[in-house]
């Protein structure tokens, strides 16, 4: 009988040290499709760190669920890299500039007129806003500049402020315009008969945008089915590469329209689910130009998009192009110049890994790391396919089937014995 116990826990053994076996592996590269050496420098400081460049066509096509999770770094001793991607997004940063409120007047074209004096020294402004606790207007605003508030120059004639909350629920209270040294501001209001805005204040910003990297991925659009009942008109885009997207930018011929764009993505099960909104709108008058056709959308990587535009009553936009911006990421890894490195993807099963580095690298300057080159894609000679990513259950199916067969075999004739010595009488 004690024979018959260890041949079932053998048994069973067998099968469940290879389950503890792969999970405990941290890489496993038959899971892998492609890899690409990286070209690194003997110069750099031993244990420093070093980056990559992802671009849209290197790797190319991101299909985890997570974008970049199946990314890995391994060194020629097949030792796992730690590393982490720095997302090289444009920063806007605002300052708001000390500004003094005079002269508020009309003028006798019946226009709204303020000037605003900055404090001396050297700055340069490039937003005013408009302090309005009004609702659905629209009216068209020059901004103007001078050293000495008394002679004028036109900084931006065609800006245009509004407030459209019965419709797309859009306001608009800011003119930007170019950075000027001017100390004085002047703004004027069209008013074009309509009753003057109830104004509280003026701000004055100065604005700075560092310098970020961008790429464009071009994409075509389908006119899909519309929906006239709900004022809603939809359309398909699918981009030519799945890289993770930041915004999306939308291509019209149309003029003087503002229309709220519904932006959705597909889920596992086919239905569309909303993933994002926005407005675009491009006003274009003898007297006002202001446009804007992009949405910004939550960081995703897939290839197709749905569109739903609210017409409300109007008629529906002309669409003839989509495009996606996704902003420049760089990989930062741990570099050693005495090991080679590869770069592994191509495993959607993979999961995001957790590293410590973050630490590290928020103590650097990242355009001081060194940067370094993929080399060529290479396909992984080892990858064992899509069966080698299913879990042991689904891969070894029917011997498993046999091994608890012969297990619940072994058990029942284990019960028969013992019942069996249970039935005989005791010998005295």
């Amino acid at each position: 009988m004690n024979k018959m116990i260890r041949r079932i826990i053998l048994l069973l053994l067998m099968f469940i040290l290879p389950v503890q076996f792969v999970s405990a592996s941290t890489f496993d590269e038959r899971l892998w499709e492609k890899y690409a050496a990286i070209s690194t420098q003997k110069n750099v400081g031993k244990e420093s760190l070093a980056s990559i460049n992802l671009f849209p066509h290197q790797p190319g096509d991101q299909q985890a669920k997570a974008p970049f999770s199946d990314l890995r770094v391994l060194n020629d001793r097949k030792e796992e890299i730690p590393w982490q991607i720095i997302q090289k997004r444009p920063e806007k940063v605002e300052r708001e500039l000390p500004a003094t409120e005079r002269n508020r007047s009309r003028t006798p074209a019946g226009e709204s007129w303020v000037e605003l004096v900055l404090a001396p020294g050297k700055q340069l402004s490039g937003v005013v806003e408009i302090l309005t606790a009004d609702t659905n207007f629209s009216r068209q605003v020059e901004v103007m500049g001078s050293s000495d508030g008394v002679n004028w120059n036109s900084i931006r004639k065609d800006g245009i402020i509004y407030d459209n909350s019965r419709g797309a629920g859009v306001r608009l209270t800011r003119i930007t315009y170019p950075s000027s040294s001017f100390r004085y501001l002047a703004v004027k209001i069209a008013d074009s008969g309509a009753p003057p805005l109830n104004i509280s204040g003026y701000k004055v910003f100065e604005n700075i945008n560092s310098t970020g990297q961008t790429h464009f991925i071009n994409g075509s659009v389908v006119k899909g089915e519309s929906d006239k009942k709900a004022g809603e008109s939809r359309f398909l885009a699918t981009m030519n590469s799945q890289f993770p997207l930041d915004r999306i930018s939308i291509m019209t011929p149309d003029q003087n329209f503002e229309r709220r764009v519904e932006v959705q993505i597909k889920r596992e099960g086919g239905e569309w689910q909303r993933w994002a909104t926005g407005t675009i709108y491009n006003f274009d008058t003898d007297k006002t130009g202001d446009s804007h056709f992009t949405i910004e959308i939550p960081e995703i990587a897939t290839r197709e998009f749905q569109l739903v535009f609210k017409d409300m009553d109007s008629p529906p936009l002309n669409i003839t192009g989509v495009s996606g911006e996704a902003y420049h990421r760089i990989l930062v890894f741990k570099h050693d110049p005495e090991r080679k490195f590869y770069l592994f993807w191509g495993n959607p099963a993979a999961r995001m890994p957790q590293y410590d580095l973050g630490a590290v690298i928020a103590r650097e300057k990242i355009d001081k790391i060194p940067l370094f080159n993929l080399e060529s894609t290479t396909p992984n000679s080892k990858f064992a396919g899509d069966k080698a990513r299913l879990p042991l259950t689904e891969r070894y199916r029917y011997p498993l089937y046999g091994a608890v067969a012969l297990a619940i075999a072994g058990l029942l004739a284990l019960q028969y014995r013992v019942f069996k010595q249970m039935g005989k009488p005791i010998e005295k």
